[in-house]
C-alpha cells in the first residue's frame, strides 16, 4: 500500500495523493508478488456545481507566497492550510492616519527695551550728607557750584554746604562743579585747596570725572553719597 510521507498514513494501492492530507505517496513494496493487472480507468466522476476542486497543492503558499513543495498540507513558513484552501487575498496596507497639521503658534516678539530718555538736569539726583543724614536736592539746571556761601564777598554756591559745617570740614567757596554731559552727571575739582574726592580717589583739578548712583564723594572732609 502506498505509504504517506507526510501524515504516515497507509492508503489504498491505487491512491497517488494520500487521502488525509493530499502529500504525493511513496508505494510500499508488497510481501508477495502479485500478478500486475492492467490499470482499470477510473470511472468518471461528476463534480456538483460549487463544489470545491481538491488540488495537490500549490508550489507556493497563498498567504505568504513562500515557495512550497507540492502536496504539504501546510506552510512551513506561515502555518497557513495549502490544500483546498482559496489564497487570502492581500490586505491593502492603510497608512497611518496621520495628524492634523497645528497650526504654529507665532513667536511672541520680544518688546524692544525701553530706552531711557537723556539726562538733561542734575535733578533729581541728590546728596546725602554722611555725619547727619540730610538730603540736598540738586537743582533743575544742567550745572551747579558745589561750596560755601560768604556774605562778605556776595558770593553764594548753587549748593550751599555752609549748613553743614562746611568751614570747619574744608570746603572751599568755589570747591568743586556738577555738571550734565551726553545725559551723565560728572563731577569737576575747582582748584579747591582740600581737594575733592570719588571713592576715596583724589581728583586731578578740571579734570571731570563721571559719577555712578551711590559714590561716595568727598570734598574737604566732608563726606557726601551722590544719589542718581
Amino acid at each position: 500500500m502506498p505509504f504517506c510521507p507526510q501524515c504516515g498514513v497507509n492508503n489504498p494501492s491505487s491512491a497517488r495523493f494520500c487521502d488525509q492530507c493530499g502529500a504525493v505517496l511513496i508505494p510500499v513494496p508488497a510481501q508477495a508478488q502479485t500478478p500486475t493487472l492492467p490499470p482499470t480507468p477510473p470511472a468518471a466522476t461528476t463534480i456538483p456545481a460549487g463544489s470545491p476542486v481538491v488540488v495537490a497543492g500549490p508550489n507556493s503558499c497563498p498567504q505568504c507566497a513562500t515557495a512550497v513543495i507540492p502536496g504539504e498540507a501546510f506552510c512551513e513558513q506561515c502555518g497557513a492550510a495549502l490544500l483546498n484552501t482559496p489564497p487570502r487575498p492581500a490586505t491593502p496596507m492603510v497608512p497611518p492616519a496621520q495628524p492634523p497639521p497645528s497650526t504654529p503658534t507665532p513667536a511672541a516678539q520680544p518688546r524692544p527695551n525701553a530706552i531711557p530718555a537723556a539726562r538733561t538736569t542734575l535733578a533729581p539726583a541728590s546728596l546725602v550728607v554722611r555725619s547727619s543724614g540730610a538730603i540736598l536736592s540738586l537743582p533743575a539746571s544742567n550745572e551747579a557750584i558745589v561750596g560755601r556761601a560768604d556774605p562778605v564777598s556776595n558770593f553764594f554756591p548753587d549748593l550751599d554746604l555752609t549748613p553743614h559745617d562746611a568751614v570747619t570740614h574744608g570746603v572751599g567757596r568755589r570747591h568743586a562743579r556738577l555738571f550734565i554731559q551726553g545725559g551723565q552727571i560728572y563731577l569737576e575739582d575747582l582748584d579747591s585747596t582740600n581737594g575733592t574726592f570719588r571713592n576715596r580717589a583724589r581728583l586731578v583739578p578740571r579734570q571731570p570725572v563721571a559719577l555712578l548712583n551711590g559714590d561716595e564723594l568727598r570734598l574737604g572732609s566732608l563726606l557726601l553719597n551722590i544719589q542718581i
